[in-house]
């Protein structure tokens, strides 16, 4: 028997409004660099949950979005490429603000803010399932023992018969 919300039609449409708007914002982020996309992203998540289960369930199994926002839920760890951009956008955007000439007060309070969401996001743990290229990954070609033989077969000039 499915459960039912005690919630009213106006709060419910509320939250779905506001996952639909941080969903918006979190996409105008991927191309915008001073715009973040995780944070609208996860609010988008907590606030469809509650007003549209529905548009949870697509954002929780979608092929691009589900992997950091279950990462984030369950670990509360966040992929190691998405810190790398991250870190790499924040910095892009602070280069932004000195080359468009800002003054030196908005200069200052981005880097001390763009400090601090560096620092939270770089001491974030990374996701237990991250796929990393380990020893143990890597598939040996038959009858090649080590990386020599491998480079021996795709350089001609080095394999003779």
């Amino acid at each position: 028997m499915p459960t039912y919300s005690t919630q009213s039609q106006p709060i419910k449409a509320g939250y779905l409004t506001l996952a639909c708007l941080s969903l918006l914002i979190g996409m105008v982020g991927i191309v915008t660099p001073l715009l973040p996309t995780t944070p609208f992203l996860l609010l988008s998540a907590w606030s469809a949950a509650k007003g549209s289960p529905r548009l949870h369930l697509w954002l929780t199994t979608h092929p691009r979005l589900s992997k950091p926002l279950r990462a984030w839920q369950q670990e509360r760890a966040i992929p190691f490429s998405a810190k790398r951009l991250a870190i790499l956008m924040l910095g892009c955007s602070w280069l932004l603000l000195i080359l468009l000439g800002s003054h030196w007060a908005i200069i200052s309070a981005a880097s001390c803010l763009f400090a601090v969401i560096g620092i939270f996001i770089f001491t974030r743990p990374s996701p237990q399932d991250e796929d990393y290229i380990t020893p143990d990954n890597i598939i040996m070609y038959k009858g090649c023992k080590v990386y020599s033989d491998i480079h021996a077969y795709a350089d001609p000039e080095v394999f003779h018969e």
